[in-house]
């Protein structure tokens, strides 16, 4: 069992759940502790952390964390999970965002029109 190594080079395993279920909504935006809190939380997966059924779920992550706590003191090294952050939104300058409102009132105005009948 790992709790820590010899030099508590691993956070704990329920400390690691926990780092991982609550950025497991922001997975782009997350620094993890340490990159086998990232590594397992891969393998459980994003989206069994967000749904968070904590006995099982937390099961499961301490298991896989285990195993990559034991592959990463054996020299193995785990590629960093990059996941782009979303673009929300284009940059409009003034005269295209007057543009765009111009077109959607005249759609909202047909739109009444129609229904008027």
């Amino acid at each position: 069992m790992i709790n820590s190594d010899l030099f508590n080079e691993f956070p704990k395993p329920t400390e690691a759940y926990t780092e991982a279920a609550n950025n497991a909504h922001d997975v782009a935006n997350w620094k993890p502790s340490h990159p086998v809190v990232m590594e397992a939380a891969r393998l459980v997966g994003f989206q069994a952390l967000r749904r968070r059924d904590t006995g099982a779920g937390q099961r499961g992550f301490v298991k896989h964390y285990k195993d990559v706590c034991k592959a990463y003191l054996r020299g193995e090294r785990f590629k960093p999970v990059v996941i782009e952050k979303p673009k929300f939104a284009e940059k409009l300058n003034d005269h295209e965002l007057q543009h765009r409102r111009m077109i959607g009132r005249n759609r909202v105005g047909q739109l009444r029109d129609m229904l008027r009948g």
